[in-house]
C-alpha cells in the first residue's frame, strides 16, 4: 500500500516522465513505439516500462501528485462578459472537448474572476499510467494541468524545487484535481495483510469436524 504520509510527484510530458521521491528527481523516458506525440501506441508497453522503471529504482509506494505539463494539455480561456454569455461558454467549452484529438478525454473547467479556462488531456495515457503506479501500491492524491498554477506552470521538466514548491500546495492541488483521490482498497489491503495460510487454518477444521461427529452420535443415541 502506499506508505502513510509519504507524497511523491509525477511531471508528465510528450516523451517522458519524472518522478520526485523526495529526495531525487528520477526520469522514464518513453520510446517512440510506445508513446508517441502524447497517443499510447502500446498499453501494455507501457504499463510493463513503468512496473520496471518503479522495481529497477527501488521505490517505495507513495501517494502521487500528479502534474500535466502544458505539452500533454489542451487548453483554452474563455472571457467571462455579462450573464448572458454563460450559454456561449458552456457550449464552447463542450465544442472544445469534443475536438480534443484522442478517443477518451479527461477535462475540467477551471474559473477564475475573469476567465474561464478548459484543460484536456489524454486518459488512455493517464488511465495506463495510473494503472501500473497502482498496480505497485502507489495511490494517486491529485491530477492537475500544470498551467493553472502560475508559480510551475510553463515548467518544461521536473526539479526538486519545482517539486517541493508542488508538495507545499498541497490543499490547493487536491482542491484543482481533474480526478479524484485514488488509493488503495480496503478489501486489497485486508486480502494482502491478513489472509490465513491454509495449513493454519487446518486445525480449526479439524476441530469442526469431531464437534459435528460428537453432535451427530448424540442424536443418533437420543433416538434410540
Amino acid at each position: 500500500m502506499a506508505q502513510e504520509g509519504k507524497n511523491e510527484v509525477l511531471f508528465l510530458v510528450r516523451d517522458r516522465l519524472y518522478l520526485y521521491d523526495g529526495s531525487a528527481v528520477l526520469t522514464l523516458e518513453f520510446p517512440a513505439n510506445i508513446v508517441h506525440d502524447v497517443d499510447v501506441k502500446d498499453r501494455d508497453g507501457l504499463h510493463n516500462l513503468i512496473i520496471s522503471f518503479i522495481q529497477n529504482n527501488k521505490l517505495v509506494p507513495a501517494q502521487i501528485f500528479f502534474v500535466l505539463s502544458e505539452a500533454v494539455c489542451f487548453s483554452k480561456d474563455f472571457p467571462i462578459g455579462g450573464p448572458g454569455d454563460a450559454g456561449k461558454i458552456e457550449a464552447g467549452t463542450k465544442e472544445f472537448i469534443d475536438a480534443i484529438p484522442f478517443s477518451s478525454v479527461v477535462s475540467k473547467v477551471y474559473k477564475t474572476p475573469t476567465t474561464i479556462r478548459v484543460v484536456g488531456s489524454n486518459q488512455d495515457l493517464i488511465d495506463t499510467i495510473f494503472g501500473a503506479l497502482e498496480a505497485k501500491g502507489f495511490g494517486i492524491s491529485a491530477l492537475i494541468p500544470a498551467n493553472i498554477f502560475p508559480d510551475f506552470g510553463t515548467a518544461l521538466d521536473l526539479n526538486p524545487e519545482t517539486a517541493q514548491n508542488i508538495l507545499n500546495k498541497k490543499e490547493a492541488v487536491i482542491a484543482a484535481s481533474m480526478v479524484g483521490e485514488r488509493t488503495v482498497k480496503e478489501q486489497q489491503l485486508a486480502t494482502s495483510q491478513t489472509a490465513v495460510p491454509k495449513n493454519k487454518l487446518l486445525p480449526y477444521l479439524i476441530g469442526g469436524f469431531v464437534l459435528l461427529l460428537i453432535v451427530l452420535v448424540v442424536l443418533i443415541v437420543r433416538r434410540g
